[in-house]
């Protein structure tokens, strides 16, 4: 498989302008290469069992800048058992997960009542218009095909007001015509230039924006810190220093040594105007 220049450069975004056919084989491409992650590399029970390892990182660059808000309807996307989005509990009456694995749901998230439905392919969400104040998506659209619709469904969910909050890579992650190790076959980051053009094309004000998660530091404090390190505060609050202070130096597909020196993510909380 051979890349156009302008998915490596960050002028577009690989997979947002597939045909459905395309689009159909992508998902079921994600979901065989996700299934052999979870149980060749990642080694997860077949209970789907998992740990939630990102915690601290989700209230420091997220929930806590929603204290002072209430909101009705959560909607959280590719959710799992619905432990990223259960901080929120405070402040959410319900929740509506959108999450394709069914041993993973429940009718109750963080002791709110919680529904979940599946994604459809097509990218399409069966909710109704303007009817959930807050939208959640962690670490899930770059797993997605067609980014751009599933962008734009989240705005016609949410009421206007209403919050996006998600995070995500924003780099290439690497070499899509070889396999990656630790990655199914389509993953990619969302360059930053292009989403930033996507939200306000789309409806979305950005309210708060954050690099996060430098790769380099990470690796070092990993072979002195034991257990998840963006389930520690003290680590998160560093990062995102260190993160800000390397923000320049942010690329899209890092073929050069210190180019891979930067965050590799991106925290958002955007508003539908």
């Amino acid at each position: 498989m051979t890349v156009d220049a302008k998915y490596l450069d960050g002028s577009a975004l690989y997979g947002d302008d597939l045909a459905p056919e395309e689009i159909t084989r992508w998902y079921a491409q994600e979901e065989q290469g996700f299934y052999r992650l979870a149980t060749e590399v990642y080694k997860l029970e077949a209970s789907g069992s998992y740990s939630y390892e990102y915690d601290a990182l989700n209230a420091f660059h997220g929930f806590d800048r929603l204290r002072d808000r209430r909101f009705d309807t959560c909607v959280a996307l590719g959710c799992a058992a619905g432990d990223d989005v259960a901080p929120l509990a405070d402040r959410v009456n319900r929740f509506i997960g959108i999450e394709p694995a069914e041993e993973w749901w429940s009718d109750r998230i963080g002791g709110r009542p919680a529904r979940f439905i599946k994604p459809l392919p097509s990218g399409d969400i069966p909710l109704p218009d303007d009817g959930a104040d807050l939208f959640v998506s962690l670490g899930v659209l770059h797993h997605i095909p067609n980014v751009s619709h599933v962008l734009a469904e989240a705005h016609r969910i949410l009421k206007p007001g209403g919050c996006l909050v998600f995070r995500e890579p924003i780099t290439s992650m690497g070499d899509w015509t070889r396999e990656r190790y630790g990655l199914t076959q389509n993953e990619r980051g969302l360059p930053l230039p292009w989403l930033h053009d996507r939200l306000d094309r789309i409806g979305f004000d950005i309210v708060r924006e954050a690099p996060c998660m430098t790769n380099a530091m990470a690796k070092i404090a990993q072979k002195i810190l034991p257990g998840h390190l963006y389930a520690r505060r003290g680590y998160v609050a560093l990062d995102a220093a260190v993160s800000r202070l390397l923000a320049f130096n942010i690329s899209y597909h890092r073929t050069a040594f210190l180019k891979r020196i930067a965050p590799s993510n991106v925290f958002m909380i955007a508003q539908k105007r």
